[in-house]
């Protein structure tokens, strides 16, 4: 039984291996992540989650079962439910050959859309015995077709919404929500995403991602939604999240760092007062009998410059955005100063 009053926290694992590209990735490094002797992907991540006394939700490409077989599939969904975390869809249409060319769902029509989620779906259903509740489209590509196509096949919930990540064209007042709400037949459950800094109406975004984000972001979240009564916030994950690539893709390594992230993410959520971790098994049914929650407040809450400052730190090594802005402030600083001091003595 969830409390009532207390802002739900949706831990959710992209789970899935790697299609194309130069160096495609199969399921034993991106969703198992055996590396280094170890086994440090969807396992690793639920042993986390287990510690804690709470579990997440998986969101698997089924499509995979086409390239490596339904074992694979059935092998995934199996470990999930019987360590009691919750599997649901995951769809990336380029795993079906054929005309679908494209990894976004929403380069199709209707038509095409619907086709490639019925046969994900299909593929759900014989390796986790259930139906699916909840469908998250990869790339978070998807637009009215996508929900369209969901609720003709009877899925109930969405969450691939992520504010500032696409245009998605879901919602007649322009932007789309960042809390759970009713999009027509169903109810999308947004990634939650939020501002880094707010300057003359400027406003760049990130999302809730365990990778993407300090831990020092990762708490003022929930802690904000906890603070403003939000119903839901949903945290992006993968299965490769605790694993860490060379620049060139050709050598793969566990990320302690990620993985220590996530167990002091963790320890914080189990120590607030005000929130819960939940499933979406738990929470589709919980939302449909209380539809009260799908009209709190929405969320937009700003990190802030200290905040996002920090972060350039903590991901220093991970790409040439986080040096630029680690290593600029203090340079931009020093020119002032030394400005200051040449106007004052001049």
């Amino acid at each position: 039984m969830m409390g009532a009053g207390k802002t739900l926290l949706l831990l959710t694992v992209d789970t899935e291996s790697s299609f194309g590209g130069t160096r495609p990735l199969p399921p034993e490094t991106r969703v198992y992540g055996r590396v280094a002797g170890g086994a440090h992907g969807l396992e690793r991540i639920m042993d986390c989650c287990e510690r804690h006394g709470v579990r997440a939700t998986f969101f698997v490409n089924t499509l995979e079962a086409l390239h490596h077989g339904e074992d694979h599939v059935l092998r995934v969904c199996t470990m999930v439910q019987e360590r009691g975390h919750d599997a649901q869809l995951h769809v990336h249409p380029i795993w079906l050959g054929g005309s679908f060319v494209h990894k976004a769902l929403t380069a199709y029509g209707y038509a095409e859309q619907r086709e490639a989620i019925e046969r994900a779906a299909e593929l759900f259903r014989r390796a986790a015995g259930t139906e699916p509740l909840a469908h998250r489209a990869g790339g978070l590509a998807a637009n009215a077709d996508t929900l369209r196509a969901l609720a003709s096949l009877g899925i109930r919930c969405d969450s691939s919404v992520a504010i500032g990540y696409c245009a998605y064209g879901l919602s007649e007042g322009g932007r789309e929500p960042n809390v759970p709400r009713r999009l027509g037949s169903l109810v999308e459950v947004p990634v939650t995403t939020f501002a880094q800094v707010r300057l003359c109406g400027w406003a760049p975004r990130r999302h809730f991602d365990l990778n993407a984000d300090s831990l020092s972001e990762l708490c003022f979240v929930v802690d904000r939604a906890a603070e403003a009564g939000v119903a839901a916030v949903t945290l992006l994950m993968h299965s490769f999240s605790f694993l860490r690539w060379s620049r060139d893709g050709s050598e793969c390594r566990p990320d302690e760092g990620e993985a220590r992230k996530f167990e002091r993410f963790l320890d914080h959520v189990v120590a607030h007062g005000g929130i819960e971790v939940a499933t979406f098994r738990e929470l589709a049914p919980r939302l449909e009998a209380e539809p009260a929650l799908l009209e709190g407040p929405d969320f937009d809450p700003t990190a802030g410059l200290a905040r996002t400052y920090w972060r350039s730190w903590e991901r220093f090594d991970t790409g040439w955005k986080s040096k630029a802005l680690a290593l600029g402030v203090p340079a931009a600083l020093a020119a002032l100063v030394i400005g200051a001091l040449w106007w004052l003595t001049s």
